[in-house]
C-alpha cells in the first residue's frame, strides 16, 4: 500500500467525524492564510514608514489604518482558527481512536478460526493498539500543525513570487532543495523502520506467549531461558532501531541548518537587490519573515512525514487485518432462522482446509429431530470439521447442510448460531465472574435459571465452595478452577442457552469417572427433544446414542447403533476392543479376557 493511499485511508477512518475534520481543515486554511498575510502586511507598513521618511515627512494615520486594520483582522482569524483547532482536534482524535479500536475488535471477532490459529493473539492485540495509536497521532498532528504547514509550503510558497520574484525564487529554490534532501533521509529511515516493526511484533508475541504459560515456565525452571530469549529479541530490535534514530537526528540537524542558511541568504540577496533598487526594505523584512515561517513549516512537514513513515508499518499491519475477509458471511438475502426444530441433513458435503487434501469428502447423513448422533474416529478423521461446518465455522466447498429442510447458508449467521450451542473440548472461559460466563449462554437468564443449569451440569457443589458464589472471578481462561470445574461450567453455559441443536466436542474429557457418570445422566435428560451431536473418544459415553457414525479420512465407513456396530466386528469394534484392553491391568486378565465378547468393552 503506497504512502498517499495509506494516509488517505487513515483520514477516511474519521468516519462519522469526517464533517468535523473538514471544519478543522478549513480552520487550518484560515490559519495558514493569516500567517502568510502578516509578514506581507508588516513589510507594507515598513515600506510606508521608510518611504515617508525618505520624503522628509511622516505617514498619515489614514494611510496606516487600512494596513493595521487588515493586520488586526488576520490576527483575529488566527485566534478564532487556533481556538477551533485547540477545542476540537484532541477530542475528535480521542473519540476516533476508540472508534477504530472498536471497529477492529468487531472485525477480528468475525474472522475465521483459521486466521486466529495462524496469528498469535499477542500480535493481534499489538496491531490493534499500535494501529489505533498511530492514527490518533496522525489525526492530531495533522489538525494541529501539519495541515497549515502543508498548505503554506504547497500553495502559499509559490505566491511569494508575486511579491518579489527574485527573492521568491531564492526562497522556493532553497525550500525545494531542503525538501529533496529530507526526502532522501526519510526514504532511508522508512526502509529501516519496516525491520524495526517486525522485531516489535516478535517482542509482543514472545512476551504474550510467556505470560500465558507461566505455570509451564515455573515448573520447568525456564525463567532465565525465557528472559535470555527476550533480551535477544530486544538486542536485535535496538540494533535495527539505532540506525533509524541516527537518520532522523541528521534530518533534525539539517532542518535547523536550513533555517539559518535561508534567513542569511534572503538577507544578503535582499540587501544586494535593495542597493540596485530591485527590492524595498519592506520586501526584505517580508521575506525574512517568510524564511523563518516557511522553514519552520518545512520542519513541521518533515516531522509529519517522519511520523507518517514511522507509523506506516503499524498502519499497514492494521489495515491488513481489517482487509482480511471473513470466509463465512451472510448472503445478501439471508433471513432470520427464528426458532428451529433441529432436523439436520448433510448432503454430499466436502471440505478441504488447503484445497489439496479433503478433510471431509462426500459426507451424507440425516439427524432426525431430537436424536443423538455420535461421531467416532481416529484423530484427524474429520469429526470436529464436520460439526464446525454445522455451526458455520467455515462453509463447505461442495454440497449443502440443511436444517429443517433449508440450507443453513440461507440463514443469518447470528440467527443460526443462536439455535446451536457448542461445548468445546477445551473449556473456554472469560476472566470474568461465573455469572458473566453463564450470561454468555443467555444474557437475560435469571439467577434461578443459572442455578438450574449448574445443577444439571453437576456444578453446584464447586460453586458452593466459592467465596463469592456466582460473583467469583475465575481468572484468565478460568485458571482458578480445576479442569473438570471449567468443563462443567462450560456445559452449564450451553444448557442455559437451551438450543434445539447441541454439540458436545469431547465435553466430558476433563471429568473424573464419578462426575462423568453423574453428568452423563444429566446430559441424557437434557438431550431429550433436541438434536445432539457428540464427539467422544471414550466409547462408554456414547453407549445410548441413537446413531453412531464412524469416520475415517473424512468419510463415513460405518454407521449404526452401538450394539450393531460392535456386532459387525469392523472398525468400531476394533476401537472398542483397543480401548477396553488399554483400560485393563494385564496381570489381572485371564485367558477369557484376552478375547472378550464384543459387547463387554463398554458395558458400565
Amino acid at each position: 500500500m503506497s504512502l498517499p493511499r495509506l494516509y488517505f485511508r487513515v483520514l477516511m477512518q474519521l468516519g462519522p467525524e469526517l464533517r468535523l475534520g473538514l471544519v478543522l481543515v478549513m480552520a487550518n486554511l484560515a490559519l495558514a492564510t493569516a500567517m502568510f498575510a502578516e509578514p506581507y502586511l508588516f513589510g507594507q507598513i515598513i515600506n510606508l514608514l521608510t518611504g515617508s521618511q525618505a520624503q522628509g515627512s511622516k505617514p498619515t494615520l489614514e494611510a496606516l489604518l487600512p494596513l493595521i486594520g487588515l493586520w488586526l483582522a488576520f490576527g483575529l482569524v488566527s485566534i478564532v482558527g487556533g481556538v477551533t483547532v485547540a477545542l476540537h482536534a484532541d477530542r475528535m482524535s480521542h473519540r476516533r481512536r476508540l472508534g477504530v479500536m472498536a471497529t477492529y475488535f468487531e472485525h477480528v471477532l468475525t474472522l475465521p478460526l483459521s486466521f486466529h490459529s495462524a496469528t498469535h493473539s499477542g500480535r493481534t492485540l499489538k496491531v490493534m493498539l499500535n494501529g489505533a495509536d498511530g492514527m490518533f497521532w496522525l489525526w492530531l498532528g495533522f489538525m494541529r500543525d501539519h495541515c497549515a504547514a502543508l498548505v503554506s509550503l504547497l500553495v502559499l510558497l509559490p505566491l511569494t513570487l508575486l511579491i518579489n520574484w527574485r527573492l521568491g525564487l531564492l526562497l522556493v529554490g532553497l525550500v525545494v532543495i531542503f525538501a529533496f534532501l529530507m526526502g532522501l533521509v526519510i526514504n532511508r529511515a522508512a526502509t529501516l523502520q519496516e525491520k524495526v516493526e517486525g522485531f516489535h511484533s516478535e517482542l509482543a508475541e514472545h512476551t504474550s506467549d510467556a505470560i500465558g504459560n507461566i505455570p509451564v515456565i515455573q515448573s520447568f525452571t525456564r525463567i532465565q531461558a525465557e528472559l535470555n530469549a527476550l533480551r535477544f529479541v530486544i538486542d536485535r530490535l535496538l540494533s535495527a532501531q539505532i540506525p533509524v534514530l541516527s537518520w532522523w537526528a541528521l534530518a533534525s540537524v539539517a532542518t535547523r541548518a536550513a533555517s539559518t542558511l535561508t534567513v542569511t541568504a534572503i538577507f544578503l540577496l535582499g540587501t544586494w537587490l535593495h542597493i540596485r533598487d530591485l527590492a524595498t526594505i519592506g520586501d526584505i523584512v517580508t521575506f525574512m519573515g517568510y524564511a523563518t515561517l516557511l522553514i519552520g513549516k518545512l520542519e513541521a512537514a518533515v516531522g509529519f512525514v517522519n511520523q507518517l513513515f514511522m507509523q506506516a508499518p503499524k498502519l499497514r499491519d492494521f489495515f491488513e487485518v481489517l482487509d482480511t475477509t471473513p470466509q463465512v458471511q451472510d448472503r445478501p438475502n439471508a433471513v432470520d432462522a427464528g426458532t428451529l426444530k433441529g432436523e439436520v441433513v448433510f448432503d454430499q458435503v466436502s471440505f478441504s482446509y488447503d484445497g489439496k487434501r479433503p478433510a471431509i469428502a462426500d459426507l451424507s447423513f440425516t439427524a432426525a429431530r431430537g436424536k443423538t448422533i455420535a461421531l467416532v474416529g481416529a484423530t484427524g478423521s474429520g469429526k470436529s470439521t464436520t460439526l464446525g461446518l454445522l455451526h458455520r465455522a467455515f462453509d463447505p466447498q461442495s454440497g449443502r447442510i440443511l436444517i429443517d429442510g433449508q440450507d443453513i447458508r440461507d440463514f443469518t449467521l447470528q440467527s443460526l448460531r443462536r439455535n446451536i450451542a457448542v461445548v468445546f473440548q477445551e473449556p473456554m472461559l472469560f476472566a470474568r465472574t461465573i455469572r458473566e460466563n453463564l450470561e454468555v449462554g443467555r444474557a437475560d437468564a435469571t439467577e434461578a435459571e443459572m442455578m438450574d443449569a449448574l445443577e444439571r451440569a453437576q456444578a453446584l457443589e464447586f460453586i458452593g465452595r466459592q467465596s463469592e458464589g456466582l460473583d467469583t472471578v475465575v481468572g484468565e481462561r478460568g485458571r482458578s478452577l480445576s479442569g473438570g470445574e471449567r468443563q462443567r461450567l462450560s456445559i452449564a453455559r450451553a444448557l442455559l442457552k437451551n438450543p434445539p441443536v447441541l454439540i458436545l466436542d469431547e465435553a466430558t474429557s476433563a471429568l473424573d469417572a464419578a462426575t462423568e457418570q453423574k453428568l452423563q445422566k444429566a446430559l441424557e435428560a437434557v438431550m431429550k427433544d433436541r438434536t445432539t451431536f457428540v464427539i467422544a473418544h471414550r466409547l462408554a459415553t456414547i453407549r445410548n446414542a441413537d446413531h453412531i457414525l464412524v469416520l475415517d479420512r473424512g468419510r463415513i465407513v460405518e454407521s449404526g447403533n452401538f450394539e450393531t456396530l460392535v456386532a459387525a466386528n469392523g472398525r468400531f469394534a476394533e476401537l472398542a476392543r483397543a480401548q477396553f484392553m488399554a483400560q485393563q491391568n494385564p496381570a489381572q486378565q485371564n485367558p477369557a479376557q484376552q478375547n472378550p465378547a464384543p459387547t463387554a468393552p463398554v458395558a458400565s
